[in-house]
């Protein structure tokens, strides 16, 4: 695996100019956001091609959004930070385009991103595969599993949900 991968499809966005420079105007710049990267303790890093034609890496995704919008914090937007450098960006069919609901706000579910290669992520209540949410304020999501609520209106249940305080992280390693 390698510290830099494609996301599953890539998201045209906006990057806040303040990112980009500090002789930038006040706004924004139109990008492609197309790949991730991580360093192990920090927000996940963007790959974009800006509108003018460079293509920019190591943007924080705070950075970037559908819209306007920039308020959402990266302590929210991404409440882990990476834990390795080997990332391994999916798409589960399944999730795709389902509604979310996470700490920072409701999206759509837009992939997955499993970061690897840590003292932490080797343990499975410490391992934490990052949901990719495009949220409703135009800023994306990277939230454990645990901090997402999923809804499929044909089959979850809202009478079923007292039972989500019930549920507790895996801490078995299974061998066989």
């Amino acid at each position: 695996m390698s510290k830099h991968s494609n996301l599953p499809y890539h998201h045209y966005v906006k990057v806040d100019n303040s990112y980009l420079g500090p002789n930038m105007p006040k706004g924004t710049t139109n990008a492609i956001w197309h790949a991730v990267y991580g360093r192990e303790y920090q927000v996940l890093l963007c790959h974009v091609l800006l509108e003018t034609g460079a293509h920019w890496s190591g943007l924080p995704l705070q950075a970037i959004s559908t819209t306007d919008d920039f308020s959402i914090t990266h302590e929210m937007l991404m409440p882990w930070k990476c834990m390795g450098e080997r990332m391994d960006v999916v798409l589960f069919d399944y999730l795709n385009g389902l509604k979310v609901t996470t700490r920072a706000g409701k999206g759509r579910h837009t992939g997955v991103i499993i970061d690897w290669k840590d003292g932490y992520s080797k343990y499975p209540q410490e391992h934490k595969p990052l949901n990719l949410v495009a949220l409703n304020s135009g800023q994306f999501s990277l939230s454990p599993n645990n901090y997402c609520l999923f809804e499929d209106s044909h089959f979850t249940s809202e009478e079923k949900k007292d039972e989500l305080k019930s549920y507790l992280r895996g801490e078995e390693i299974y061998w066989e």
